[in-house]
């Protein structure tokens, strides 16, 4: 048995990248060797954007702006009386955006009712139908329901499962049957189509039409506190986005003007509350004077009990004052709110100061003690009833002619032009991400790709020179002999290199007899065996070309000949080598074919008769070329290559990945047969493909 060589480290180049590091001209060259599918994926993606234009229907905008006056009614001094209801534009934000309000345009402008014709894109309007009320079951809500026109704008509406549900005519209300399981009632306003024209009608959810406008409802404020503030609204129907804009704009400032007036008829009523009492208290009081005076007949008091009824009075009227303010308060203000608290400590003041006074009282005769307490009522009844009268009329005044503080500044316009879709924006973005897709298709196959095509990459980790680069050559040249065709063809001007190196390295072989394999079917080995051989004839050297594969053998098809007898023959003794031989006419070259294919092709390389047939081939030619099966498929190549003086193996560029070739290399070393280099084929042949793999190669010119 042959023994195991040991592998000595070839001549390697050290140049050159690793597949993972790609310098700048590598992705350049990644880039020029898939134009092709990024310019495909391109006029896709540019094609999708047309398509979504003639498709998309056109969304407008509309836009009113309102305007927040913070000084409130500008009514004088009476705007002190509603300081505190100027809100924020935080909060009108929220108060515009309310369920409350834009229910409320829901209801008027029956945005909860969808109708419009049963049509496909691209075709023209059906007529025109106009719902002016629908009510149906909680069932049949968000459910299309069918209507028929008929003659002279008589219908007929269907369910979802087109039974019939009511018959009508436009202009007057029409309901199902009041036994009818479902109860339906619907008023159409105006219906202009023909008979037999079908519209689709649904009633909406009153709750999702509201939280539908809160969400494409755009609210901003113009500038900081500024107290302007822009809606917007988009929508495919322009006649809609005005009605529903101005609907919007119109009921908030009707409910800004309610609100503030809300706030002073509860202040109003409020204080209507009080008068009646504050009369009875100040008729009680002058009562109780005109008795005593009547009674006593003191009529003057004196100066210090004058004094102290002058103060005792300011004092009731501040308490009193401060008691009504304080009773306001609480109906806006919780107890724990700062005005509150101030409000309550003027007034345990104004307590501890009356207390002194009523102290001061009792030191007074108590003839005068009478007649000034009894005064004292009197005019703090008077007093606090006028201010209370007063500022009633006030407010009467201020409800009749409050103002809010919300205007409409622009009414509702609608833009002239679609906002959506953008023709120059979606051509931008096709084309961007046409561009992106493509390039990111581009990089992630080549990532993805298993296969090697480095040379210097397959040196450095296999230790393994490559002996040639031979271009990728076309589907009708994939068993042609190029050296014959085309002697300036690229692929035979790399042969004519690899012959070089073989007569070098044949000069330390033990025999003149190369084996030609591969790791797996398809690598071109047929191809190359065939080319070798007739260049290297074509130096003049007797050269035998042997189709040593016994499984399914083709070199008869690159010499255009018939699968005849050839070597199986002479292994099993039925036909001697001369009989079997073939030698091309005024050429060096000769080649034997596999004859008829043997059920036992690896017994018969084993056998003796092939070590004998191989040793008298070698003493009757220069060169002897052994075309044999891929190694991973079979063990016939290993068979065959221990009676060569040198193996090669061949792989094609792209598509083997380091580990399949470095198992077909172990494998034939565990079989005692050594590699002596790696003929790499298929490489492509643009220049992107070269920056790509690192391989160069160039066509000589020629001169015509």
């Amino acid at each position: 048995m042959t023994s195991v060589p040991s592998r000595e480290d070839p001549a390697r180049s050290n140049h050159g990248a690793p597949e993972d590091e790609l310098d700048l001209r590598s992705h350049l060259g990644i880039l020029l060797e898939s134009r092709g599918s990024i310019l495909a994926t391109l006029l896709l993606t540019l094609v999708a954007g047309s398509l979504y234009l003639l498709v998309a229907p056109p969304v407008y905008r509309a836009n009113v702006v309102l305007q927040i006056d913070k000084k409130g009614s500008r009514l004088g001094e009476l705007d002190a009386l509603l300081a505190e209801l100027s809100g924020e534009v935080s909060t009108e934000i929220e108060i515009i955006s309310s369920r409350t309000l834009l229910g409320k345009v829901v209801d008027e402008l029956q945005l909860d009712v969808e109708a419009g014709p049963r049509r496909f894109p691209f075709t023209s309007d059906a007529g025109r139908l106009q719902v002016k009320q629908l009510s149906v079951p909680p069932e049949l809500e968000e459910l299309p329901l069918t209507l028929v026109a008929g003659e002279a704008g008589a219908y007929t509406l269907l369910d979802p499962d087109s039974e019939p549900l009511l018959d009508g005519r436009a202009g007057e209300p029409a309901a199902t049957p009041p036994d009818s399981l479902c109860q339906v009632e619907l008023l159409v306003s105006e219906l202009d189509a023909g008979p037999g024209t079908r519209f689709q009608v649904t009633r909406r959810s009153r709750i999702e039409v509201v939280e539908e406008l809160q969400r494409t409802l755009r609210l901003s404020e113009k500038g900081t506190n500024t107290g302007v503030l822009s809606v917007a609204l988009e929508g495919e129907d322009p006649a809609k986005l005005s009605a529903t804009l101005g609907a919007i704009a119109r009921h908030y400032v009707r409910q800004n003007v309610e609100r503030r007036s809300e706030e002073v008829e509860r202040t109003l009523a409020f204080l209507d509350t009080q008068l009646p009492g504050l009369r009875q208290e100040l008729e009680r009081a002058e009562g109780a004077l005109s008795a005593h005076r009547a009674g006593s007949g003191i009529v003057d008091l004196g100066r210090e009990a004058q004094a102290i009824l002058d103060r005792s009075v300011d004092i009731e009227k501040s308490i009193s004052a401060l008691v009504l303010e304080r009773s306001e308060l609480r109906q806006r203000f919780t107890g724990k709110h700062p005005v509150l608290v101030t409000t309550r400590q003027k007034l345990a003041r104004l307590q501890a100061d009356r207390a002194a006074i009523n102290a001061q009282l009792k030191g007074l005769p108590s003839a005068e003690l009478k007649s000034t307490q009894l005064m004292r009522d009197v005019t703090v009844a008077t007093e606090l009833y006028l201010q209370l009268n007063n500022k009633a009329q006030e407010y009467r005044v201020l409800k009749s002619s409050i103002a809010g503080n919300a205007r409409i500044l622009d009414e509702p316009v609608v833009s002239r032009l679609p906002v959506r879709p953008s023709k120059p924006g979606v051509i931008a973005l096709s084309l961007v991400l046409g561009l992106t897709l493509g390039v990111a298709h581009a990089f992630a196959r080549q990532a993805l790709r298993k296969g090697v095509s480095d040379p210097a990459m397959v040196e450095a980790q296999l230790g393994v020179p490559i002996h040639a680069t031979l271009p990728l050559a076309s589907n009708r040249e994939a068993l042609a002999i190029l050296a014959q065709t085309h002697p300036r063809h690229p692929v035979t001007e790399s042969l004519r290199g690899l012959r070089t190196r073989i007569q070098l390295a044949l000069r330390d072989s033990p025999n003149n007899v190369i084996a030609l394999t591969g790791p797996s079917p398809g690598v071109g080995t047929s191809f190359v065996a065939l080319n070798l051989a007739w260049v290297l004839a074509d130096s003049g050297k007797r050269v035998l070309l042997v189709d040593a594969n016994l499984r399914g053998g083709t070199l008869h098809r690159g010499f255009r000949a018939e699968p005849a007898r050839g070597l199986s023959e002479v292994l099993g003794g039925t036909a001697s080598l001369e009989e079997v031989v073939r030698r091309l006419p005024g050429q060096s070259l000769s080649w034997l074919s596999t004859g008829a294919l043997p059920p036992n092709p690896a017994e018969l390389l084993q056998s003796d008769a092939f070590t004998a047939l191989v040793a008298r081939m070698s003493a009757g030619y220069d060169l002897v070329l052994l075309d044999t099966p891929p190694i991973l498929a079979v063990t016939d190549a290993a068979l065959v290559g221990r009676h060569a003086g040198m193996n090669l193996a061949v792989v094609r560029a792209g598509v083997h990945p380091m580990k399949e070739i470095s198992a077909a290399l172990h494998r034939l070393e565990q079989d005692g047969v050594l590699v002596r280099g790696i003929i790499l084929n298929g490489v492509p042949r643009s220049s992107a493909g070269r920056v790509v793999s690192g391989i160069y190669q160039y066509d000589y010119p020629t001169t015509g």
